[in-house]
């Protein structure tokens, strides 16, 4: 879906920003409207916990969890509930401290309509980073015992981590909370509009609130 909201005035220059970058940069509007922020107020907060690591305004609250190379990692939070986290690249960053952001205004636009893009049934194989989402049929081959971890905001939460496979290779998915008593060693399971992530350097199915996951055969 394209960016609904475009900047009327101070818009980022094209020889300035990759179009990764701007589409950054209209998200941060994004969550400025829709959480009623004042947009320049948002972006001055970005800009000041790049520099400081964290930063604040009323119930606004953001922290720099990780700058990996020339990216930034990026933790917003209001009054205590996670409103987004952003990664934001240094040639953005720096775009920020040049511009004036107190002149720039934003305005809604209609998106633009498009076909949905169903998600592929594909093998294990099929698999790599630029995967977007699809669809698997897949034997459980081994499951942890489950435990209890802590996320850095202090939420509680059961995880079971399982092998999934099929004729094509193995893959890892994690099992949170009641997905963990789901699943057994030995089901085939049906894992709908499913998307990869990395972790420690490796690939995991992850079934996400879009997702679906069920026992197709115990």
């Amino acid at each position: 879906m394209s960016d609904p909201l475009v900047v009327t005035r101070g818009r980022p220059r094209a020889g300035w920003l990759s179009r990764s970058d701007v589409r950054s940069f209209n998200y941060l509007a994004r969550i400025s409207m829709k959480n009623g922020i004042e947009a320049s107020q948002l972006l001055q907060c970005v800009l000041d916990a790049w520099v400081k690591g964290e930063s604040s305004f009323d119930d606004v609250s953001i922290k720099l969890r990780q700058m990996t190379g020339d990216q930034g990692f990026f933790l917003m939070v209001r009054d205590g509930t996670i409103m987004a986290q952003v990664k934001l690249t240094l040639q953005l960053l720096k775009y920020l401290g040049r511009i004036d952001i107190r002149s720039l205004r934003f305005e809604a636009t209609p998106p633009a309509k498009r076909g949905r893009v169903e998600p592929e049934d594909l093998m294990i194989k099929d698999l790599n980073s630029q995967t977007s989402r699809f669809n698997l049929t897949v034997k459980v081959t081994e499951k942890s015992a489950p435990r209890i971890v802590f996320s850095r905001w202090g939420g509680e939460f059961l995880l079971s981590t399982a092998t999934v496979a099929d004729r094509s290779g193995a893959i890892t998915l994690p099992l949170w909370n009641r997905q963990v008593s789901m699943v057994s060693v030995g089901d085939l399971l049906h894992i709908g509009n499913a998307r990869l992530r990395k972790f420690r350097g490796e690939l995991q199915v992850r079934v996400g609130k879009s997702s679906t996951l069920r026992t197709i055969q115990k």
